[in-house]
């Protein structure tokens, strides 16, 4: 079996796509893996994880938590080197240029050049200066490496040169979402990052403007929330028409969201946005309950087709009302699109489909070890 390093320096430590899905697909398969990644220790299992320290800047970051990086990756001399970063890319080259029997795989989550003009702290001069960078990196991981992974389609057409390349799409494992749906009347849920990228404070005017036509409508949220967004939930979230359920566990998201009628997925226009594929979408529709989305062309075109829910436009916080309106007031047709969804998700749109690809290309990378 091969011997796998997946690593990152910028991610959380149980990050969804890297802790839960790829690195534990490839576990179940028999590989020797281990995440290099920040966390408080190391620990042995589930997942075999060597832990960095968190940096207190991007700077301390890429010098003092790469140089750590550096000597647990070469202490464990991975047949496979899998990189989460763009951050990371020159540190593979190097690693390359002194370790020439691994073979390195870069992940690309998002679009990393198209999502420069969403940083904040970016002023007018510096992105187009950042822009150049990115399109720098991505340029150097698409011809120096040996691959590239991709969340979506549209990601990997930014690697048209990439010697091998697959689509890991961020699906759902199936074997997760077990729990039938129990939905409570007039309830709307979003489990996820609490912030004004992902509509907080947009989620809440629409559950008072929802709330003046069905009284009994109500919004349970449950995630992590930036600062902007704990001053918000800290005046907003009462108990009442909005419940706040903090950060939880992944294991307990499943049953939380199987008690929603509707799930939300309200994203600002941006265009690391707008040709993802939304992880909530499918854990909405793995739970099998109905959905309620920004209406993003892409993700029209993704999942209309399966019939499994409704898009709205959220920049208007009265289109988004009524359209959350007329679904938590016709339950029967909430248990149809979610009866969809979820018949969708079983048929093709699951992780242990995508695991197959991962699994694939390792054999592919590291014959000999694999």
């Amino acid at each position: 079996m091969a011997r796998i390093v997946h690593l990152s320096t910028v991610h959380r430590t149980r990050d969804n796509r890297i802790y839960n899905k790829e690195c534990k697909a490839l576990l179940a398969a028999g590989h020797e893996l281990t995440l290099v990644v920040r966390a408080e220790r190391d620990e042995a299992s589930p997942v075999p994880l060597v832990a960095l320290p968190t940096p207190a800047g991007r700077i301390q970051r890429i010098l003092s938590t790469q140089r750590r990086a550096w000597r647990a990756v070469s202490a464990l001399n991975p047949h496979i080197l899998h990189i989460h970063d763009p951050e990371l890319i020159p540190f593979a080259i190097a690693y390359r240029a002194l370790h020439r029997d691994t073979r390195i795989v870069y992940d690309a989550h998002e679009d990393l050049v198209g999502q420069i003009a969403t940083k904040p702290y970016l002023s007018s001069w510096q992105r187009p200066i950042a822009r150049t960078a990115a399109a720098l990196l991505v340029g150097a991981a698409d011809r120096s490496f040996d691959a590239v992974v991709a969340a979506t389609e549209p990601v990997l057409a930014g690697f048209p040169h990439a010697r091998r390349s697959t689509v890991v799409r961020n699906y759902p494992w199936l074997s997760d979402y077990a729990a039938k749906p129990q939905p409570a009347p007039g309830r709307a849920v979003y489990v996820g990052d609490l912030t004004e990228e992902r509509k907080l404070t947009f989620m809440l005017d629409v559950i008072d403007r929802v709330r003046a036509t069905v009284p009994h409508a109500h919004l349970v949220l449950a995630g992590r929330p930036d600062k902007q967004g704990e001053v918000v939930l800290n005046k907003r979230a009462d108990g009442d028409a909005v419940t706040y359920l903090g950060l939880l566990d992944p294991a307990d998201v499943p049953s939380v969201v199987a008690t929603g009628q509707v799930g939300l997925v309200f994203l600002k226009p941006l265009p690391n946005y707008l040709n993802s594929l939304p992880t909530k979408l499918f854990e909405y529709m793995a739970s099998g309950i109905a959905y309620l989305a920004s209406d993003f062309p892409f993700w029209r075109q993704s999942f209309e087709p399966h019939h499994a829910g409704h898009f709205t436009d959220t920049e208007d916080v009265g289109t988004a009302a009524t359209a959350l309106a007329a679904l938590l007031t016709n339950p029967q047709l909430c248990s149809e699109l979610g009866a969809q969804g979820r018949a969708v998700i079983e048929a093709e749109l699951n992780f242990e489909r995508e695991a197959d690809a991962l699994t694939r290309l390792v054999r592919i990378l590291a014959p000999a070890a694999g």
